[in-house]
């Protein structure tokens, strides 16, 4: 089933599931495909990264508003006749709200993941075989996704 995901996709699939799963390295080499040693190797580099969880889309987009709506209470502040944003405010615009832009486009393959999980999570606690099987389903969608994201 990942046969076909190139060596820098594998490792993105087992850091997303070292991440967000409190799984075994064995398990996560045996879902990606690769051996335990190797994600030992890649676990080593992301140690640093367990204790600091990337955010979610959503608070993402929160937090680019919320420095959006900063700078412009900061433009509006300034005294009347120079309330514009300067070169430099004007790119921060710029840059922010393509930041949003791109939040608002279709799910990332980590969003699909970390909705993935939570479901799983829940299913789990109902029906541990029903969510094995899905987890299957799951995990090949993911990997199919991390193909055309490239």
């Amino acid at each position: 089933m990942t046969d076909d995901l190139k060596p820098t996709q594998r490792k993105e699939f087992a850091r997303l599931i070292f991440l967000r799963e409190n799984i075994t390295q064995q398990e996560i080499a045996d879902r990606v495909g690769v051996s335990r040693a190797t994600v030992n190797k890649w676990a080593k580099e992301w140690e640093g990264l367990k204790l600091n969880l990337l955010q979610t889309r959503e608070e993402r987009i929160s937090s680019t508003l919320s420095q959006l709506d900063e700078l412009d209470r900061s433009i509006a502040s300034k005294e009347e006749g120079k309330r514009f944003p300067t070169t430099a405010e004007a790119d921060i615009r710029r840059k922010l709200t393509a930041d949003l832009e791109a939040l608002e486009q279709d799910a990332s393959v980590r969003d699909i993941y970390n909705v993935s999980r939570g479901l799983l999570d829940y299913i789990r606690r109902i029906d541990l075989e029903r969510a094995k099987e899905i987890s299957d389903y799951f995990d090949a969608y993911i990997k199919d996704r991390m193909k055309w994201a490239r």
